[in-house]
């Protein structure tokens, strides 16, 4: 399962995930998960804590912040999150020019940049 969410100012702390996510996991609660950054070659895990509110929401919380601040992830980000089914997820990190974020070992990330860019320069007025 994929989905996607938009850094906010809040999100540095603790980052809410989608409802149709906690949906998926049938009543299942993992108290962590682990994250990498999505691309090729092996990146590192870093393990984060799930918490859930009293409406059932579920948040990456403790570890999140060092995630954040290790991939330099600020205000209007676009992330892709991918599931694996094994509690990890990839994640897709999208900056402000609507490229995706190049990191040591991404060799894929160039290409999707030329896609959204080419999307971009099709839907800007004349």
């Amino acid at each position: 399962m994929e989905f996607f969410t938009i850094i906010l100012e809040k999100s540095s702390r603790r980052q809410v995930l989608s409802d149709n996510f906690v949906k998926m996991l049938d009543g299942h609660r993992p108290q962590n998960m682990k994250l990498r950054q999505a691309g090729n070659g092996l990146h590192k895990l870093w393990d984060v804590e799930v918490v859930f509110d009293t409406d059932g929401r579920m948040y990456l919380d403790r570890g999140w912040k060092q995630f954040v601040r290790a991939y330099d992830l600020r205000h209007v980000y676009f992330l892709v999150f991918r599931y694996d089914g094994n509690a990890t997820f990839a994640v897709k990190v999208f900056d402000t020019t609507m490229c995706r974020r190049r990191y040591q070992d991404d060799e894929d990330a160039s290409m999707l940049c030329l896609f959204f860019l080419s999307i971009r320069l099709c839907l800007t007025p004349i």
